[in-house]
């Protein structure tokens, strides 16, 4: 974009002229989705690591229509809940290996919490095929007892 130096009715124009074809040159596309999405996307995909940009690169070169800003906030949700299962995998392989070596060196080490993932649907209340937060006993505890349990068991409050 051109830069408006001050009360400048020249750069001004020029500013207004260069707004002006590209927005024309859009239109020309007849694209199937609105100059509002490319935008969003465009500054978006402006922030992101090159890895996921490579990645959104790579799901529409098989593509032939422009894609929408929710379709690119779905890939990045997908792609965070991706990161964060890699990355509860390799703190928790490395909280394993840590306190271990910290314990011999005679430093004092707190207990890991673990993180209630998505994927996790074994409750460790009762061992049954759900997520704690809603297993009946869990849910039959009082407040503060529910506390003291996810205490206990080591549990992450965030995803409780």
């Amino acid at each position: 974009m051109p830069q408006v130096k001050g009360e400048d009715a020249f750069s001004l124009r020029q500013l207004i002229n260069h707004v002006s074809s590209h927005m024309n040159a859009l239109k020309a596309l007849s694209l199937n989705v609105p100059i509002q999405d490319l935008m969003l996307n465009h500054l978006m995909l402006a922030t992101l690591d090159p890895e996921t940009q490579r990645e959104w690169e790579l799901i529409m070169a098989s593509r032939t229509n422009t894609p929408t800003t929710a379709e690119l906030v779905t890939f990045l949700e997908s792609r965070c809940r991706a990161l964060e299962l890699l990355q509860t995998t390799q703190s928790l392989k490395s909280t394993a290996i840590t306190p271990r070596s910290l314990q011999s060196a005679g430093a004092k080490v707190s207990k890991p919490t673990h993180c209630n993932v998505p994927t996790q649907l074994q409750c460790p209340l009762c061992d049954e095929s759900h997520r704690i937060f809603k297993s009946e006993r869990f849910l039959k505890l009082q407040p503060r007892q529910r506390a003291n349990r996810a205490k206990q068991l080591g549990l992450c409050f965030n995803c409780l």
